[in-house]
């Protein structure tokens, strides 16, 4: 490259450079605000920032002065509760409040955000004394003191939920095609003390495959599996610790040799933390017995047609969200009373952490031990039988699992939302 070339290069550059440079610098505020972390787990960030429009949005919680924690849990009636944790931190890190609100399921996508950015803006302000920008800020109030709340209102449906669902589709091409067909029914009634669930699911998958012999003719193989199940669930508060209740289940499965199961777990959980503070931590022991008549479709390997079981089944569940990150386990273990070497655990985790500034990681495991295949059918499974998954397999373990990293550096600042392209 001549210097005529590098002379002309350089001229190209300063133009980028400055609209760079104009872009960094024009950033910081002109009024003293508050800088915060919008740490928002099942929400819509993006239109919490674009809205909020009286502090700065810093992309890495070491830059900020609040680190607000935004989390959603499903309601009985169907609706979500956000919990907002402020947290203040550096030299306000005494400052600290939670706010609470509910969007009812009648709420629509645009109806709930509005809510979440109205609460946003009443806990943000507890932070922002002293600084400049709260004199630019008004209050309003729509309601009336002269007006009542109905608390009692008479519910007719009391409480009970139901939802109906049903799915289908289908792809093909010249030699196979696929056609799937999905359905849920779900009625749910949550209260202080009590929560019922019952949910019915159906899945049916059809596939054929079209073949051409050596003279020309066709011949079309279809396969067929189909799977129900049906799941039960009554469980009492004895308070803020304990749980009684009871499953019971129910399941027909081609691909499991399951003609018809059907049973019952009475079970009791205990919770390490009040229920309360699931938002934040949750470590909880669930003990059941299940009584279980089976039904196979084909004699098994242990020459059954069907049999009547007792199985003991714990559960374990945790379930930690910090500022840093969050961090989720499970272990399900259970053995059949008849011989414990019948027995299958089921144990897994999830990890999202935040190492350093602009650095976090994020990584998942699963692995099972199994032993109790008991709906095996006797005999070799045929060739489509393996390939297309239409009856299990033995196995003595599964396992799976993921990892990602993610790293941000930059402006510290978030405040524009740019929709363009």
């Amino acid at each position: 490259m001549n210097f005529r070339h590098t002379l002309l290069l350089l001229f190209l550059l300063i133009p980028i450079c400055s609209l760079a440079q104009s872009e960094t610098t024009d950033t910081p505020e002109e009024k003293q605000t508050l800088n915060v972390y919008l740490d928002c787990r099942g929400c819509n960030g993006s239109y919490v920032r674009s809205e909020v429009n009286f502090i700065n949005f810093v992309r890495d919680q070491s830059d900020a002065e609040v680190h607000l924690l935004v989390t959603l849990q499903q309601t009985g009636s169907g609706g979500w509760e956000h919990t907002l944790n402020f947290m203040g931190q550096g030299f306000i890190e005494d400052k600290s409040q939670i706010l609470t609100f509910v969007s009812p399921k009648s709420d629509t996508n645009d109806e709930m955000r509005r809510r979440l950015v109205k609460h946003v803006k009443l806990g943000l302000v507890y932070f922002l004394a002293g600084r400049e920008v709260l004199s630019d800020l008004n209050v309003n109030f729509s309601g009336s003191l002269s007006e009542s709340t109905v608390v009692n209102e008479t519910d007719p449906w009391n409480s009970w939920i139901f939802r109906v669902r049903a799915s289908t589709d289908f792809d093909g091409e010249q030699s196979q095609g696929n056609l799937r067909l999905n359905g849920n029914v779900d009625a749910r009634r949550i209260t202080d003390q009590w929560k019922i669930n019952f949910n019915y699911n159906q899945n049916y998958r059809r596939r054929s495959f079209t073949s051409e012999d050596s003279t020309g003719k066709e011949t079309t193989d279809i396969y067929i599996t189909e799977n129900q199940r049906f799941f039960g669930l009554q469980a009492f508060s004895l308070g803020d610790h304990w749980t009684v209740g009871a499953y019971q289940r129910a399941q027909s499965s081609t691909q499991n040799n399951i003609d018809l199961s059907i049973g019952a777990t009475p079970s009791i959980e205990y919770s390490l933390f009040p229920y309360k503070e699931f938002n934040r931590r949750e470590v909880t022991f669930r003990y059941g017995i299940l009584g279980s008549y089976y039904d196979y479709s084909e004699t098994t390997i242990y020459n059954k047609d069907e049999e009547f079981l007792w199985r003991q089944e714990l559960t374990i569940r945790t379930d930690f969200t910090q500022p840093w990150g969050g961090i989720y386990g499970w272990l399900d273990a259970g053995t059949y009373m008849h011989d414990f070497s019948k027995n299958r655990v089921n144990m897994g985790f999830r990890v999202n952490m935040r190492i350093v500034r602009g650095l976090s990681i994020f990584f998942s495991g699963r692995y099972s031990l199994i032993n109790d295949q008991l709906s095996l059918p006797a005999g070799d499974l045929t060739e489509e039988e393996r390939l297309l998954n239409l009856s299990q397999q033995a196995t003595s373990y599964e396992y799976g699992g993921s990892f990602g990293f993610e790293f941000n550096f930059g402006s510290v600042y978030n405040n524009v939302i740019n929709p363009r392209f």
